[in-house]
């Protein structure tokens, strides 16, 4: 999805017509029209940040045109305790000490993964 078909639909989906986010973003609605058109690509950072400010959303996922939103579901919201039972079975206490050790090695492989690809390029 290009940028300018991300803001056209957050704005839709936000029901505000063009002269209204105009308005709040202090542009004059044939502005937010070109956007909208993909006829001015260069959109003014402070801009950008104020429509994913408004709309909640990361100011790379505006100007980024791979970028994709994470789905969020409240039930797929994974907790410390989801972890542990994953890990360990639930069927032996788990200390703090050791799910800390756990998170440092994650920590460690996400590191030497990165490293890795660094290396690659």
């Amino acid at each position: 999805m290009t940028t300018a078909q991300k803001i056209r639909s957050l704005r839709r989906a936000a029901d505000l017509t063009q002269t209204q986010l105009g308005e709040i973003l202090g542009v004059q609605k044939n502005a937010v029209s070109k956007w909208e058109c993909g006829r001015v690509t260069d959109i003014p950072s402070g801009k950008i940040k104020a429509m994913a400010e408004l709309f909640h959303v990361p100011p790379s996922y505006l100007i980024d045109n791979d970028a994709r939103l994470p789905i969020q579901r409240p039930d797929l919201i994974i907790n410390d305790e989801d972890v542990k039972f994953a890990l360990f079975g639930g069927d032996q206490p788990i200390t703090n000490e050791m799910f800390e050790e756990v998170k440092m090695f994650a920590s460690f492989v996400k590191e030497r993964e990165r490293a890795k690809q660094e290396k690659l390029k």
